[in-house]
């Protein structure tokens, strides 16, 4: 499980640094930033479900603390 969730904050890097290249690179003329930015927030908000699921199936379980 750790290595999905650190699969997809490196696809979450990797977007956002797409979506940086595209606005410096097309100077705000193409959608592409937009596309980026979006692929960005669909893969967030798929992690934070897949690791609701997770912890609720008792795939994972949080840590007692100090």
């Amino acid at each position: 499980m750790k290595y999905v969730v650190i699969g997809f904050l490196i696809l979450i890097l990797v977007s956002l640094g797409t979506a940086l290249f595209a606005l410096v690179k097309d100077r705000g003329q193409s959608t592409r930033t937009v596309r980026a930015l979006s692929m960005r927030i669909a893969l967030s908000i798929a992690l934070i479900i897949l690791l609701m699921i997770s912890y609720k199936a008792g795939l994972i379980k949080p840590h007692s603390g100090f």
